[in-house]
């Protein structure tokens, strides 16, 4: 396990220089400030934990791209985002969130953070068995960020893990 531990740890360094490095812009073009950056993470973590979706769509700009093995293709928008979020906290109420690492410069921040609750209210075709059942995920997103707002978000985590928690595996 400590050895799975570091392996994510390096690849979340590693994504997270990559991210920041490739997404570099003087602050001028960003509109931001490594602060400010660092800043709309943590406040877009703690408005998850609220789980206020009025409040999460306002970090978005109007045509932010959202990206997620949790769904196909890229949603877009306010909208698309309120959409995911308003699922997630109605499937899993006690949806929580915590920042265990942040790297950003002034256009961009990669945040990783765990997230856990518990599987309550199944969407449409998600089996019965999964419901009650606990979780704990390990999430990676990288936001691009151009005047004070999202404008692309990428979040990925180990979708396997999570089947593992629901029992997927361990139907006969």
């Amino acid at each position: 396990m400590k050895n799975v531990k570091s392996k994510l740890e390096s690849g979340f360094i590693l994504i997270a220089i990559l991210t920041c490095f490739s997404c570099f812009r003087t602050e001028a073009q960003s509109g931001s400030s490594v602060q400010d950056t660092k800043k709309i993470a943590l406040s877009w973590i703690e408005t998850l934990n609220r789980h206020d979706t009025d409040a999460l769509i306002l970090f978005y700009d109007e045509h932010v791209q959202l990206e997620s093995p949790n769904w196909e293709g890229i949603k877009t928008g306010r909208k698309e985002a309120k959409e995911i979020y308003s699922r997630y906290f109605t499937s899993t109420p006690d949806l929580t969130h915590e920042l265990l690492h942040m790297v950003a410069n002034d256009s961009a921040v990669v945040i990783e953070y765990r997230s856990s609750g518990t599987l309550k209210n199944n969407e449409p075709n998600v089996p019965d068995y999964m419901r009650g059942k606990k979780y704990i995920l390990i999430n990676c997103t990288s936001m691009d960020i151009r005047n004070g707002k999202i404008i692309r978000q990428a979040t990925y985590f180990d979708q396997v893990s999570f089947l593992r928690q629901m029992g997927f595996f361990d139907r006969k």
